[in-house]
């Protein structure tokens, strides 16, 4: 069972841990939990249950209101929540909580969710990579068992690769792009939904994956021809290390056909070959 500090629980659920202590005294909503030493916690129903409030709270329920009803009645009506600015919030919500209990039908149903959206890479715009930003702040704290965002993710993970390979297979004669991550950088969903991107677009993929060796790459580019060189990272670094990315792989194949994007390289300090593109979006991927 999780242990979730009242600041932990703020950045869940988007309450400010100052109003959820007003919600506690006055209303008596959530009483969380101590410790042997008396330290207060919420427990992984606790959150459930704030998750479901703030929901609530932001489609126009009064806290008073929200107050008098059981936590099944809230839940009850969470699932009558449409509202449009809400739903995605409701979805990376139960993503939250089908990664703390660990329950796979839920991530997934949570995935299938994407064909209502106006294409997969939104969905992962507008509920995956926010979810994974707010659990990301956690991994600091033990709160989250680093098992358990590994659990979701990896669903997450073969969802995407599924919906990359029912993907008509592109022309032989089309562009070849090589992807993949420096070494050291293991977060590769958005190398892959960047492979979405241009396999729909009718490109030619060479996937390698996540932590290549630059000696590996190099090995790859005396093996066949290639027309770019796409690298993603968003990996937290110093400015040299990046800089030092950026030198190397401009030693090994020529600038034009080099293609870096990730927040690790929007440092405005770096410096890139002058014919070498950097992208800030997928729109921009998907637009090259």
């Amino acid at each position: 069972m999780g242990q979730f500090s009242i600041k932990e629980v703020e950045v869940l659920s988007g309450i400010k841990a100052h109003t959820l202590r007003i919600w506690e005294q006055r209303y008596g909503l959530i009483e969380p939990e101590r410790t042997d030493t008396n330290i207060r916690y919420y427990s992984d129903k606790q959150l459930k249950l704030v998750l479901n409030v703030s929901l609530l709270n932001n489609s126009g329920f009064k806290i008073s209101k929200i107050a008098d009803l059981s936590p099944e009645e809230i839940a009850k009506e969470v699932l009558k929540i449409n509202k449009p600015d809400l739903l995605n919030d409701k979805l990376i919500n139960r993503l939250i909580e089908g990664m703390i209990s660990l329950d796979k039908t839920s991530i997934v149903s949570v995935l299938d969710e994407s064909k209502h959206f106006p294409s997969l890479v939104q969905f992962f715009l507008d509920v995956v990579f926010p979810f994974l930003s707010r659990v990301g702040m956690l991994w600091a704290s033990e709160s989250i068992n680093p098992a358990q965002e590994h659990f979701a993710s990896n669903i997450i993970k073969r969802f995407l690769i599924g919906e990359i390979e029912i993907l008509p297979e592109p022309p032989k004669d089309a562009s070849l792009f090589v992807l993949f991550l420096p070494e050291g950088d293991w977060h590769e969903l958005s190398l892959l939904v960047a492979e979405y991107i241009l396999k729909k677009a009718g490109k030619n993929i060479m996937y390698l994956g996540a932590s290549v060796p630059d000696e590996d790459i190099e090995k790859i580019l005396h093996l066949t021809k290639i027309d770019y060189l796409l690298c993603v990272s968003i990996l937290s670094q110093p400015i040299q290390s990046i800089q030092d990315i950026i030198n190397r792989f401009t030693n090994i194949i020529d600038g034009e056909q080099l293609i870096f994007g990730g927040r690790s390289f929007y440092h405005p300090q770096l410096k890139f070959p002058e014919s070498s593109k950097l992208l800030f979006s997928f729109e921009e991927l998907a637009e090259l």
